[in-house]
């Protein structure tokens, strides 16, 4: 049985709440700007990461692509 592919997930939740906590708290350009410019370098990647899982799932549900999870099932 392949298992379901998740828009968001638990992780996106954290990674959310987090995001909001570093812009309202953490950055601070003039002070730490390379420190600041990690962190928006890192949730920008995380954002897209999620767009583009978001993309990929709905080519498999709209039967464009095949699932990944159904090929790793069928090698073993």
């Amino acid at each position: 049985m392949p298992k379901e592919l998740k828009r968001w997930t638990i992780l996106d939740t954290i990674n959310a709440t987090l995001l909001i906590i570093v812009f309202l708290f953490v950055l601070d350009f003039q002070n730490n700007a390379l420190v600041s410019w990690i962190f928006v370098v890192v949730f920008a990647f995380w954002i897209v990461t999620v767009i583009s899982r978001n993309i990929v799932i709905s080519r498999i549900r709209e039967g464009k692509m095949d699932n990944p999870y159904e090929q790793l099932n069928d090698k073993k």
